[in-house]
């Protein structure tokens, strides 16, 4: 993986023992030889509808414990005193494994290791299920991967149900209310089985989308990347609106926009955020936006806006690339199978996205062989917390505390070293949601052609955009 200052990163994980089970692998330590840590008792597993309960009895131990549930999204560091866990299940003829250790955290030993597993029979689930807002009706869209099918049912607000054949792949809720909309789609087979469901939450409102920029309008952007992104959003988004920061600090009214996007690209080794856009008024017109549930999207060295408005302010470690490119033959990507446990190929930015699986890793073409800029926004997760890249609790901390995911990392890394995309979810002092996507390899114009990729760039964006006005 080429980028910023050619750093390599190797991480190395020692494993004392390794449980073996179907497509599983764990990546914790075992226990010593000399471990007293026992094991929980009674695992059980049932489902009921999509949840599958799982339930077991603690030993009882006065260590400082914690609980280590390993299932084949990923692995959960659950309190001791818990008892049960609920898992999603999401796709049918899989079958789902649940391991449960128990971590002494003074000595680092585990016990040995519990297993059960489950397999859900019946259809499989609509692929792709999204909705977009026009005036005020809700188009609901979905694709059909499963064609021994006898119709969809598609649930809205958890009442009321509506029966539809089993080849229509879309719904227009017409006239809908100003208000946040729960739908739930399942498909049917000839024995009346349900599928795994499909979900989405809907927020009816605003949809007007703001490109921010310097420039006094469009047409006086210099930068080629912002250039490139300016022209397609107002190509695809007609009723978009271009609004400069000195707009916003001469009192410019952002309350009908639902989504602020701003590209901030340097290439003179200055990645600092400019004045105009850390003016008070500018700074406190988009906290405010963000703050009453606006939707940011924050592309490159705009990401540093978060720490402006307070929206993170954990000093995180930083790279930022704003400096010269250069030539060469590989082709660039973002890895998406976080810490090789947590996948986020289904999270809705990268619907319909071309997914390459070389081997457990995920990741998706950016930009193909040729000049490339490598201006990245980048940063040092693991660093941050200290407790060791391939800890889980690096991404614990970050995902239940900082309400960060992370959603992209350079397509090399397998820990938790670092992240390049992420979505900061609302928290207690900002109902927004924000979309950053700080990876060197997401450049909007490759200056020495046409870049192999660039469907994949427009696409992850209009899906950022699409998910934005959602929330």
């Amino acid at each position: 993986m080429k980028h910023t200052l050619n750093i390599i990163k190797i991480t190395i994980l020692s494993l004392f023992v390794i449980i073996n089970y179907s497509c599983s692998q764990d990546r914790e330590i075992e226990a010593a030889a000399d471990a007293i840590v026992p094991s929980v008792e009674n695992l059980n597993v049932e489902l009921v509808g999509d949840i599958a309960t799982v339930t077991w009895s603690n030993p009882t131990y006065t260590g400082n414990v914690t609980t280590v549930l390993k299932h084949n999204n990923g692995l959960e560091l659950l309190d001791f005193s818990k008892s049960s866990y609920e898992f999603e299940i999401r796709e049918v003829n899989i079958e789902y494994f649940f391991t449960l250790k128990l971590k002494d955290n003074d000595t680092g030993n585990f016990s040995l290791g519990e297993t059960v597993s489950i397999t859900r029979e019946g259809p499989r689930p609509v692929l792709n299920f999204a909705g977009t807002q026009e005036e005020t009706n809700v188009i609901l869209t979905w694709g059909i991967q499963d064609t021994n099918i006898t119709g969809i049912k598609l649930t809205i607000d958890g009442s009321e149900v509506i029966d539809l054949p089993s080849n229509v792949t879309t719904y227009t809720l017409e006239n809908a209310e100003l208000r946040e909309y729960s739908f739930k789609i399942n498909t049917i087979n000839s024995q009346n089985q349900e599928s795994p469901s499909r979900n989405l939450i809907f927020k009816v409102g605003k949809t007007k989308i703001g490109y921010l920029g310097l420039a006094p309008d469009v047409a006086s952007i210099s930068d080629d990347d912002e250039m490139a992104s300016a022209a397609w959003l107002f190509e695809n988004y007609p009723d978009a609106e271009y609004i400069s920061f000195a707009d916003i600090d001469n009192g410019k009214d952002l309350s009908e926009f639902r989504v602020l996007w701003w590209h901030y690209d340097k290439d003179d080794d200055n990645p600092a955020l400019p004045s105009v856009a850390l003016s008070a008024n500018v700074v406190s017109a988009i906290t405010n936006f963000h703050a009453n549930g606006g939707g940011l999207l924050l592309n490159t060295h705009a990401i540093e806006y978060l720490w402006t408005i307070g929206r993170i302010t954990d000093n995180i470690g930083k790279l930022k690339g704003a400096g010269a490119g250069f030539s060469n033959g590989d082709t660039w990507s973002v890895g998406i199978n976080i810490g090789l446990v947590h996948d986020e190929s289904t999270h809705p930015i990268y619907q319909g996205v071309e997914i390459i699986q070389p081997d457990e890793r995920k990741i998706i073409p950016l930009i193909g062989p040729g000049y490339r800029e490598d201006h990245n926004f980048v940063l040092w997760i693991g660093d941050y917390y200290g407790i060791g890249n391939a800890n889980e609790q690096v991404y614990s901390n970050l995902f239940n505390d900082a309400k960060l995911r992370i959603l992209g990392v350079w397509d090399g890394i397998r820990d938790y070293w670092m992240m390049a995309n992420f979505e900061a979810m609302p928290n207690d002092e900002f109902e927004g949601t924000a979309i950053a996507i700080g990876i060197g390899a997401f450049e909007w114009n490759q200056n020495d052609g046409t870049n192999l990729y660039q469907d994949n760039i427009e696409t992850i964006t209009k899906n950022a955009l699409e998910y934005l006005k959602t929330k």
